[in-house]
């Protein structure tokens, strides 16, 4: 695993330092100083010592073949290059506020907060031309310094392992969608982020900044050992039996800046849903498992995940699942709305995709979906398609309406105006029967010609 990271490193080191200049003067700010980063990540390293420490060797092995690079960064002496890496893949987790001397819960909408808006889902069997399977997903946040995107295959020798393919931002190690050789796709996204509990000062460390697995770093994990959809799932929720006992837990705290959702499909028509949280209001880190059909989706043959939380039930950290805690209470899709319909921007994008299956079930293809991630319009709950919004007795497009999420979503600015900073930076669709990843870089209705392509059947040289 070093070794890989070693080779990533040295034929990306310009890109991984861009990647951690921009990330670290975005960072500090938030942070508050340089040792708050740089405790933050020490405590990630902690965690992931237990539950996947492959990875660690990947992010040893990136610091070493990037050292040149890093050595020569404007910022070469804030922290070791090990520890620069570190909070690349930390960096979702960084954005969130560090600890106060008041802790309480933290009420609030990820669009409203201007966070990430990213969008996926699982179409399969019957909803399919083909009846094969189609994975989909975008990583919908701000350009800079997310646009220094590398795409990759990891070969490990390691005998448990998978090869898999991902495109990330230069430094990171799973980010938003990977592919590896057994069919298995996984999408991770921001999730839950209503009444979670706000992080404590000192240690236990729990709230929201609690040590746990990062959405993207559980796309390494969940493909680069998961020989079928419901081992990811198992990974992802429970972990290898080497975690529990090293460390007496017996679930995965899943975490993005808050909440994580992991999307999971294979070839075999199998897709689920990862729902977690780092903590509700009482510090209980919480997850959920959807499936399709659970939401009334069409013959149970697609699933359809934004940043929005929908479970009707969730799992303890005793893993003692049940219905009196339901997930959706922390993201509903229609908590905290916009003005339009009654849902929040995760609301919008969720319906649009689940209206656009079902219309289409029994003809989609990967070129019509890849054609959807285009869309500047919005479906609402009820199954009415709108092309513009009135915002102060202006019609504007809805893809120009700050809060309000498309599939190609191009502003969180003022109505009407295109900033040009995001907010889709990047969109994967995988056919997992042929194992090809197709990919844009930006938004989608900018790309001209064909997607780019990577199977894993015809890997370049």
């Amino acid at each position: 695993w070093y070794e890989i990271g070693q080779q990533y490193g040295t034929r990306a080191g310009d890109l991984i330092r861009f990647t951690f200049e921009g990330w670290y003067k975005e960072l500090l700010p938030v942070q508050g100083s340089n040792q708050a980063i740089i405790d933050y990540v020490h405590r990630e390293e902690s965690y992931y010592s237990a539950l996947v420490p492959e990875a660690l060797e990947v992010m040893r092995g990136i610091a070493e073949g990037a050292k040149e690079e890093l050595d020569s960064s404007a910022y070469a002496n804030t922290m070791t290059n090990y520890e620069k890496i570190l909070m690349i893949n930390s960096y979702f987790g960084l954005q969130a506020k560090p600890a106060t001397a008041h802790p309480n819960a933290t009420p609030s909408s990820s669009e409203h907060a201007g966070e990430p808006a990213c969008s996926g889902a699982v179409i399969f069997g019957a909803a399919t031309k083909d009846h094969k399977p189609i994975h989909v997903s975008s990583e919908d946040q701000h350009f800079f310094p997310q646009e220094y995107l590398v795409a990759f295959v990891i070969n490990p020798s390691d005998k448990r392992a998978h090869k898999f393919t991902v495109t990330d931002t230069a430094g990171e190690i799973g980010s938003e969608h990977a592919l590896n050789d057994a069919g298995v796709t996984v999408s991770g996204y921001a999730g839950g982020n209503v009444d979670i509990a706000s992080p404590t000062v000192a240690a236990p460390y729990s709230g929201y900044r609690r040590p746990g697995l990062d959405w993207q770093v559980g796309d390494f994990y969940a493909a680069a050992f998961a020989g079928s959809a419901k081992q990811a799932v198992d990974l992802l929720t429970v972990g290898r039996p080497e975690y529990r006992q090293k460390t007496g837990n017996k679930i995965v705290i899943g975490k993005c800046s808050k909440g994580a959702n992991w999307v999971i499909s294979d070839n075999n028509n199998q897709a689920y849903v990862v729902e977690s949280i780092p903590a509700d209001q009482n510090g209980i880190a919480r997850y959920a498992v959807r499936k399709p059909g659970d939401l009334g989706e069409t013959g149970a043959s697609y699933i359809v995940s934004t940043n929005n939380v929908e479970a009707n039930y969730s799992c303890d950290e005793n893993n003692v699942c049940n219905s009196s805690h339901p997930m959706s209470q922390h993201g509903h899709y229609s908590l905290h709305p916009t003005p339009y319909f009654g849902l929040n921007g995760t609301g919008t994008r969720f319906w649009t995709l689940m209206w656009l299956i079902h219309n289409n079930y029994g003809s989609i293809t990967p070129d019509m979906v890849k054609e959807w991630r285009t869309a500047h319009y919005i479906y609402d709950a009820g199954g009415t398609r709108h092309d513009s919004l009135m915002v102060d007795g202006k019609s504007i497009s809805p893809h120009l309406v700050p809060r309000v999420g498309t599939l190609c979503w191009h502003t969180s600015g003022p109505a009407g105006v295109d900033t040009f900073k995001g907010v889709d930076t990047y969109v994967s669709l995988s056919t997992p029967a042929d194992l090809t990843v197709y990919r844009t870089r930006g938004r989608p209705c900018e790309w001209v010609g064909p997607w780019d392509a990577l199977s894993l059947l015809n890997i370049p040289k």
